[in-house]
C-alpha cells in the first residue's frame, strides 16, 4: 500500500547588491614660498706697505748732491777756506813781525804761495751705512655687514574630493514555500 506523501518545495530568498565604492581624492597644492635676501656686504680698505729708501748720504759720498744742498756745502767749505786763509795770513804776519829771529821768512813764504792749493771737499763721508731703508707696513681693514633672509611661506590647504559609496540592496528572488498535497484517489 502506498502512503500518500505531502511534498513541500521551498525557494530561498536571494538578495542582490549593487556596490559602488567610495572614492577619495586628495591633492596637495605646493606651498607658496617667497624668499627675499639682502646679501651680506664686505668692505675692504687697505693701505699698501711702503719701502722708503733714502740714498742722499750715498749720493753725497759720491759727490752728487741736489743743487741747494751743494750750495750749502760750498758755502760752509768757503767759510772754512776763508778762515784758514785768514789764519795763514795772520801766521805770515807773525813770522814777518818776528824780527828777533835771524832767518828771512820772505823767500819761504814766496815758495809756499807759488804752490798753494785749497782743498775743497764737497763729497760726503763714505760709509757702509749710507743708505737708509725704512719699511712702513700696510694695513688691511675688513668690515662685515650681515645680510638677512626673509622667508614667507603660505601653505595651501589640501583639496579633498570625497564621493561616498553606494550600496543598493534589493530582492533578487523572493522566498517561497509550496506545499503539494498528495493525490488522493477518490475512487476508493
Amino acid at each position: 500500500m502506498k502512503i500518500p506523501q505531502i511534498q513541500i518545495r521551498q525557494t530561498y530568498a536571494k538578495i542582490g547588491m549593487d556596490l559602488k565604492r567610495a572614492t577619495l581624492q586628495i591633492e596637495q597644492p605646493k606651498a607658496e614660498v617667497s624668499i627675499q635676501q639682502e646679501p651680506a656686504k664686505m668692505e675692504v680698505q687697505h693701505t699698501y706697505p711702503q719701502v722708503q729708501i733714502d740714498q742722499t748720504k750715498a749720493w753725497s759720498a759720491l759727490g752728487k748732491r741736489p743743487p741747494l744742498e751743494l750750495q750749502k756745502v760750498i758755502y760752509h767749505e768757503t767759510k772754512r777756506i776763508v778762515l784758514d786763509t785768514i789764519a795763514k795770513i795772520t801766521e805770515k804776519g807773525d813770522r814777518l813781525a818776528a824780527i828777533h829771529i835771524k832767518e828771512d821768512p820772505i823767500p819761504e813764504m814766496a815758495k809756499e804761495n807759488s804752490i798753494q792749493f785749497y782743498e775743497f771737499y764737497y763729497e760726503g763721508e763714505p760709509s757702509y751705512d749710507n743708505v737708509d731703508i725704512r719699511v712702513i707696513p700696510g694695513r688691511l681693514d675688513i668690515e662685515w655687514y650681515r645680510g638677512k633672509v626673509d622667508i614667507e611661506v603660505k601653505p595651501n590647504k589640501p583639496v579633498i574630493d570625497y564621493i561616498p559609496g553606494k550600496l543598493n540592496i534589493y530582492m533578487l528572488q523572493r522566498n517561497s514555500i509550496e506545499i503539494l498535497p498528495p493525490k488522493i484517489d477518490q475512487r476508493i
